[in-house]
């Protein structure tokens, strides 16, 4: 072959490559900036009790100074702002949550080892993180279409939100599910507050992992690393609220929170709303609640 003949096969071929190699540097960087936003400046129950507000507030000021920097560059780098930014609100919001979300523990006689006590609390850590990146959002976009509460098929929503939500049955049988030890009269009683928790958990972590990011990376990445990535990030930003100890079990919990993740992005992907991720996702929250208090 001559020289003229694959001097441009060469060429082209080095394009692709470089954008491999540049997304897959981004898709690294975004999952670690993640992991230190939900998981060591968030649910950080790794970290000794009297340093966790200390590292929140840390990496709190790191996002704002990155958000800050990636802002004011004009290289290349100034469209990942909106990520840092993004990060930044979800860090604020769970300092906020630190100090504005446990008037539940004011409560007289409510205890934790309840139903009742579990979804009462969630209900107060949920608000502050939650109205955070609510009036974070609307300070630069001035719409909520961006983060899936406005706009899109609500219809199809609810539709692909209930087809997929038979996959939690996998954590809840794994959970014990099949052998509950309370009848279905417990059940019915704890049913209004397991609702409870489970939208309002189901709200702010779709709203915090997914609706925030997936149309900014959707932009960067296409819709299917993008919802890959936010998957991976759902899956490890639980790995901070389990006690699991043995490498398999924490494998497998990993595996299937990813897996969930794929299916409640996929919702919001097909339908452009939350609200049937929100549905999907409450579901599996209402299952493991019977599962944990019910075996």
């Amino acid at each position: 072959m001559s020289r003229e003949n694959s001097e441009p096969t060469s060429e082209a071929s080095i394009v692709p490559n470089n954008k491999s190699i540049k997304n897959g540097f981004l898709f690294i960087l975004f999952t670690g900036a993640s992991f230190l936003t939900f998981n060591i400046g968030g649910y950080n129950n790794f970290v000794p009790s009297e340093l966790r507000l200390i590292v929140r507030i840390i990496v709190a000021g790191i996002l704002f100074l990155s958000t800050v920097a990636l802002y004011k560059t004009e290289g290349s780098w100034n469209k990942y702002w909106n990520v840092s930014y993004a990060l930044l609100i979800s860090s604020i919001g769970l300092v906020l949550a630190w100090f504005f979300g446990r008037w539940y523990t004011l409560i007289p006689g409510l205890s934790l080892n309840t139903v009742e006590g579990v979804a009462i609390a969630k209900v107060a850590e949920v608000i502050p993180i939650v109205v955070t990146i609510l009036i974070g959002t609307w300070l630069v976009e001035r719409d909520f279409t961006p983060i899936f509460l406005r706009g899109g098929d609500l219809e199809k929503t609810f539709k692909i939100g209930l087809i997929v939500s038979p996959v939690a049955l996998i954590p809840f049988f794994a959970l014990g599910g099949l052998g509950l030890s309370v009848g279905l009269d417990v059940i019915s009683r704890w049913l209004p507050w397991m609702c409870v928790f489970g939208f309002s958990n189901a709200f702010m972590e779709e709203l915090m992992i997914r609706g925030i990011f997936l149309k900014k990376y959707n932009a960067m990445f296409g819709k299917n690393s993008s919802l890959l990535l936010t998957s991976v990030i759902f899956a490890l930003f639980h790995q901070a609220v389990i006690d699991y100890t043995d490498p398999a079990s924490f494998t497998i919990f990993l595996l299937v929170t990813f897996l969930l993740g794929i299916s409640w992005g996929y919702v919001m992907q097909k339908s452009d709303s939350i609200w049937g991720a929100v549905l999907a996702h409450a579901i599996a929250d209402i299952l493991l609640i019977i599962a944990v208090f019910g075996t």
